[in-house]
């Protein structure tokens, strides 16, 4: 079963990979390659190593996303010496910023408060002519009830 879930997974990003690469292509956005590879490899790196040594993979996604981000704002140089001063500044403190990413995806991913919930439904009520009148609301109506055939 684990191997099915694994392969479902690297068809995924196969095929999604495949995509990007048929819009790149298509809206001649080349300039984007060099800093999507180096964010994905960063985020991939972080999502891989996280698991066994959370120091690795904070460094590793420091460096991916922050060299992508660089290359896309074209600041490279100067650049670089921030990042690097900022991964020096991170030795030590990985798993507190790792808490803390973890904190924020999971904030992400939480439903939003006052957006509807996935299980409600909204369905339309509409009143033919010639239905019976709704009893008033303030008691509950109680009487006979209709199955429908399935």
């Amino acid at each position: 079963m684990m191997n099915f879930v694994y392969d479902n997974r690297r068809s995924a990003a196969i095929g999604i990979g495949l995509i990007v690469l048929g819009v790149i292509w298509w809206l001649n956005l080349w300039w984007l390659l060099l800093p999507g590879a180096l964010i994905a490899g960063g985020v991939a790196a972080y999502i891989q190593r996280r698991a066994t040594r959370t120091s690795e993979a904070v460094q590793a996604v420091l460096w991916g996303v922050g060299l992508g981000v660089l290359l896309l704002i074209d600041f490279l140089f100067p650049g670089v010496l921030f990042l690097a001063g900022i991964s020096i500044l991170a030795r030590g403190r990985e798993t507190e910023i790792d808490a803390q990413m973890q904190r924020f995806i999971g904030g992400l991913r939480r439903p939003r408060t006052g957006a509807p919930s996935p299980e409600t439904t909204r369905v339309p009520i509409t009143v033919h002519p010639g239905a019976a009148p709704h009893p008033p609301m303030d008691r509950p109506a109680t009487g006979e009830t209709t199955r429908l055939r399935e």
